[in-house]
């Protein structure tokens, strides 16, 4: 089984890093959120995790609300993540167990 460690090191690697396309997405008519479907909490989530990687590798994934919930604690304790604070926390949280949860209703298909 991957431990977490393993599974980040993706994002841990392009750590800081936005690509060009997420950040012309406004622009050209498209969701200002990249790969995230639209939805309560979106733009949180966007704004909390596209700071440090692509919100791509968010929206491939499919964790339980619980699992979420680790991860987030795991890149604030391990990688340096700023807490997220109330009430964005929630929302995020909320967000990534509705649209990103085992069933992946939302996994990108491009």
């Amino acid at each position: 089984m991957m431990n977490l460690s393993m599974m980040l090191r993706p994002a841990i690697a392009g750590a800081f890093m936005m690509t060009a396309a997420a950040a012309q997405a406004g622009e050209n008519g498209e969701s200002p959120f990249g790969a995230l479907v639209p939805g309560e909490g979106a733009e949180e989530t966007y704004v909390h995790c596209a700071a440090c990687h692509s919100e791509m590798l968010v929206a491939q994934q499919g964790l339980t609300r619980e699992r979420w919930a680790d991860l987030i604690e795991w890149m604030v304790d391990e990688q340096g993540m700023n807490p997220i604070e109330e009430p964005d926390y929630t929302l995020v949280l909320d967000y990534l167990a509705e649209h990103y949860n085992t069933d992946r209703p939302n996994f990108p298909r491009n």
